[in-house]
């Protein structure tokens, strides 16, 4: 078993490191500088990357990531896990989806892979090499020493301030699809979204290099204690039961579970800023067992009120049949902002996996 090497340090087999690589330096004083953490095992096996914070705001799961890599055992283990908790680290220390930079066309890390244009975004020919945002040049450092060395990726995502979201993205391109499905399975969340990733985002680009890459997207920002450490639970339990079955660790099998498989995805803004009343808690879609609350198409979801006349200015309500796994928590909205996702009915299917056998 050789040395694993990240940012050009080597880690012996059997031991774990934590590393930092510099990116940039900052008006503060110091450097923009990316961190990973490397459990390399004494055996071959896999190499799992976890990724979190590529959005600034999304921070719970670096608590999960935390948990699950506390009792990994290197000696153990079978193959190399690459965490990344914090791949957006203005944003993160921001709390921004973007990273607040002078040139925010280009803020958003999961769209700017990977790092670097194929044309000029002024004038005409190729970009030069320096005609990169700082969040490009973020992007380039995971694209070219991070996402190479993986076999496969658990890219982690929460969504916008206020919400609770319960749902794993898997692509409908490249050669890895059926692996991928296979792999958020085996993470465990029931709703499963199935959609054409972007080639600009962390999974999309992964998975152009052949990875095989899935985005769960579960928990929330500022839950109370208790359903924040449950949102933890199910994340360590996801990467768990990934790592079982990918044969980097011995452990039970997974139990069978229902997975459903849905593409079609109506999404509710309101037409109008006021003051949200929703009727679905974001802790109910979170601690479901399991996550999402059932609706009907008609059903209310929410109410908007005129914070200074009182008067309802609209309802919100269920566009179809199907599951709720994205809700927004009380208070105030401008007119456009996501609401509610549902995971549609129509369209859908249930399957239980692993298959039985005869």
């Amino acid at each position: 078993m050789e040395p694993f090497v990240l940012f050009g340090q080597a880690v012996a087999p059997g031991s774990r490191a934590v590393l930092r690589r510099s990116v940039a330096s900052l008006l503060v004083g110091g450097p923009l500088a990316l961190v990973a953490h490397v459990v390399h095992g004494r055996s071959p096996g896999p190499v799992l990357g976890l990724v979190c914070g590529v959005h600034g705001p999304e921070h719970l799961p670096v608590w999960g990531v935390r948990e699950a890599l506390r009792d990994l055992s290197p000696e153990e283990l079978r193959g190399t896990v690459v965490a990344v908790p914090v791949a957006n680290p203005l944003a993160f220390a921001q709390g921004s989806r973007v990273t607040l930079e002078d040139d925010v066309d280009f803020g958003n890390l999961n769209r700017v892979f990977p790092g670097r244009r194929a044309h000029a975004v002024f004038g005409a020919g190729p970009s030069e090499p320096s005609d990169r945002s700082l969040t490009e040049r973020v992007a380039e450092v995971l694209a070219e020493e991070v996402l190479p060395h993986l076999t496969h990726l658990l890219d982690f995502h929460t969504h916008f301030h206020g919400v609770g979201l319960a749902k794993t993205i898997v692509g409908t391109d490249g050669g890895s699809v059926a692996a991928a499905v296979e792999l958020a399975y085996a993470f465990g969340l029931p709703l499963v979204h199935r959609e054409s990733v972007r080639p600009h985002t962390c999974t999309g680009y992964a998975t152009s290099l052949g990875v095989v890459a899935i985005a769960p997207e579960f928990g929330g920002d500022q839950l109370p204690l208790a359903a924040a450490r449950r949102c933890v639970e199910v994340l360590v339990r996801g990467i768990r039961r990934v790592m079982a079955h990918l044969g980097m660790t011995d452990g039970p099998p997974v139990e069978p579970g229902r997975f459903c498989l849905f593409s079609h995805v109506p999404h509710v803004r309101p037409n109008a800023a006021g003051y949200l009343v929703p009727r679905i808690d974001p802790v109910d879609v979170l601690c479901a067992d399991p996550p999402g609350v059932w609706v009907r198409a008609g059903d209310l979801l929410a109410e908007l009120f005129d914070p200074y006349t009182f008067e309802v200015v609209e309802t919100l309500r269920a566009p179809a049949d199907g599951l709720v796994y994205m809700a927004r928590r009380p208070g105030p909205v401008e007119a456009g902002a996501h609401a509610f996702a549902v995971a549609a009915e129509e369209g859908s299917r249930w399957v239980f996996w692993p298959p039985k056998t005869t």
